[in-house]
């Protein structure tokens, strides 16, 4: 990506960020009173890979952060990986070659693949400990 698309993007970034903060109460009431209930808990009693997901994010910022962590620990800590992501991409901006080094590791591939089963793999662990 070139450094001019790539300020374009941390800007917009940025942007949408601070939107977000100032929705949010009102995203988590639309979230709460529209989404449909988790199809594998309605029907079957277990939890999904992602359940407890929403209430941790929500949690997150009301700065329960104990709580948020025990719903969820790794959403809790998918939210800490796109801060730290999201705080070295504005500190690339000021020409910290150490920063844009850190973005490119942090957005790679690898490390959303990876991320991913970690997910995945912790949300199989969680059903599988309901059944022990």
């Amino acid at each position: 990506m070139t450094d001019k698309r790539f300020k374009i993007t941390v800007i917009v970034l940025d942007a949408l960020a601070v939107i977000g903060i100032f929705t949010l109460k009102s995203i988590a009431k639309f979230m709460i009173d529209y989404f449909p209930e988790c199809y594998f808990w309605g029907n079957y009693g277990i939890e999904c890979p992602s359940c407890g997901g929403t209430r941790c994010v929500f949690k997150f910022f009301g700065s329960d952060f104990a709580e948020s962590f025990s719903l969820h620990p790794l959403f809790f800590l998918a939210i800490v990986y796109m801060i730290v992501l999201f705080v070295f991409m504005n500190l690339s901006l000021f020409g910290l070659k150490f920063a844009r080094r850190v973005v490119n590791i942090m957005a790679s591939w690898q490390a959303v693949v990876g991320f991913a089963v970690c997910y995945f793999a912790f949300g199989i662990y969680r059903i599988v400990q309901m059944f022990i």
